[in-house]
């Protein structure tokens, strides 16, 4: 049985140089606010590409921090102008750091102020979704909308991203799923299994910083079951806070051993069964 990959965020490279990275991961996530550089041209594009390139890491299959602080809905919402031209440039540069990335966006970019109508918010995000939506389809990008378990959102639950993605009937507008925004509304994860096929990034903590940190393994072993069942192969991101398990200075490359070799573990565990 094909099993998903395992992978981690490149971010914070200051505190966690990438050269440092254990060996054996399977998959990377780029931070699109840290290391794709939106509001800034193309030649110093070039040179950061190029860089992160030379830094060898494994396989870039999703990347993050779509925007950082645009909004896309409500009164006050960014110039849409602005908006299309960073989700052009989002798309092109990953496309330039690996084939069939998935862009994750974070729900609470599509809020429902106080006061303001869902209605009038729903429709900001569809037109907005529509909008990148072209533009992931010319760079062969998947967008997946990341419910965030807040209620004064678009899609406040998996299910509700899950709705809304297939509401839109988007080629390239879907849904990923975080262990932590399930565990904080009580969603079962066998809600990933109601559509697998809209499932195309996931989010796994320990309790705030890696897995294999405090008492998140009941959960962790819970998920990758669900996805296992639901013939789930896309990557599965380490995707947190970093903190050092054993006395002395964090260590980057040590800790991203550990962290792999603990997740490794699980998941021979689960396939095992």
């Amino acid at each position: 049985m094909a099993q998903f990959k395992l992978g981690l965020n490149i971010d914070n490279v200051a505190e966690k140089p990438p050269l440092e990275l254990a060996p054996g991961w399977e998959a990377a996530e780029v931070p699109i606010t840290e290391l794709v550089l939106p509001y800034d041209g193309e030649e110093v594009w070039r040179k950061k590409r190029d860089e992160i390139r030379s830094w060898r890491q494994p396989p870039f299959t999703a990347a993050s921090h779509w925007l950082k602080d645009e909004r896309i809905t409500g009164n006050d919402p960014t110039p849409f102008a602005e908006l299309e031209r960073q989700a052009e440039q989002h798309c092109r540069r990953l496309a330039e750091l690996g084939t069939g990335m998935v862009a994750g966006i974070w729900g609470n970019f599509f809020a429902v102020p106080d006061g303001y109508s869902r209605t009038k918010a729903t429709d900001q995000a569809i037109e907005y979704c529509g909008m990148i939506n072209k533009y992931a389809q010319k760079h062969g990008i998947v967008i997946a909308l990341e419910p965030t378990a807040n209620p004064r959102t678009v899609f406040p639950k998996y299910s509700d991203g899950l709705a809304f993605a297939k509401h839109l009937g988007m080629s390239n507008i879907r849904v990923m799923a975080d262990l932590n925004y399930f565990v904080a509304v009580d969603e079962p994860f066998e809600d990933i299994a109601i559509d697998p096929s809209y499932c195309v990034h996931v989010h796994i903590q320990g309790d705030t910083y890696q897995p294999n940190y405090g008492s998140s393994t009941g959960k962790i072993l819970h998920i990758f079951r669900v996805l296992r069942d639901a013939g789930y192969q896309r990557t599965v991101s380490s995707a947190h806070p970093w903190i050092s398990t054993v006395p002395g200075p964090f260590n980057y490359h040590s800790e991203s051993a550990r962290t792999l070799q603990f997740l490794v573990e699980l998941r021979d565990r689960v396939f095992a069964e």
